[in-house]
């Protein structure tokens, strides 16, 4: 079985699971020049549950957005405000990857500190977000993915995911289009624990 097949066969297992830490730029083209900042986060899955958390931090303000999926419910909240509840997309993950999807290995780079085999995604169109557990925060429109790469180790074993995104909203009142580079490590492949929101 080759690196690509073990890889899939993984993650699109019903009980997968992992747990890793979000890093990555933000980038917003406005009328008065383009700006940039950091991202920072974490993030989680067991099943068809989980939990992200993204902050963002550009022109000197942060904000943070978080979303979970428990048992069929989906909650989000911005800036640690309120947590909203409503149905759950039902897209996850697994059921991405065991979709049939195209994956081109392009073999070993380097990531996360070491040496590992890349897998493209070469038609993004139409992927619903919310099946990585990101959805549009307050303020936030036009929310799409443009690229996406899963990343393994040489026996298969799930490393992490890049994903690029953008959206539209509204900094200090002026209009501004934004792009973000995401890198997703995974720390672990076990023990993972997704509870929904205590208030």
């Amino acid at each position: 079985m080759s690196t690509l097949a073990r890889f899939k066969a993984t993650i699109a297992s019903f009980d997968f699971q992992a747990q890793g830490t979000v890093t990555g730029t933000i980038t917003a083209a406005t009328i008065v020049g383009s700006r940039s900042g950091s991202v920072t986060g974490t993030f989680a899955v067991k099943g068809s549950d989980s939990a992200v958390s993204i902050s963002a931090k550009i022109l000197g303000i942060t904000s943070t957005n978080d979303n979970i999926v428990v048992g069929g419910w989906s909650y989000s909240r911005a800036n640690g405000g309120d947590w909203t509840k409503a149905p759950a997309s039902g897209k996850t993950l697994q059921a991405f990857v065991g979709s049939g999807i195209v994956l081109s290995d392009y073999g070993l780079e380097s990531k996360f500190g070491r040496w590992l085999h890349r897998f493209n995604v070469a038609d993004v169109a139409g992927v619903d977000l919310s099946a990585f557990g990101i959805s549009a925060g307050a303020g936030q429109d036009n929310l799409a993915l443009t690229s996406l790469s899963f990343w393994a180790e040489r026996d298969g074993t799930p490393a992490g995911l890049s994903l690029g995104v953008a959206f539209d909203q509204k900094i200090l009142g002026t209009a501004s289009h934004e792009t973000v580079a995401l890198d997703i490590g995974i720390d672990t492949l076990s023990g993972v624990t997704i509870s929904p929101p205590s208030s």
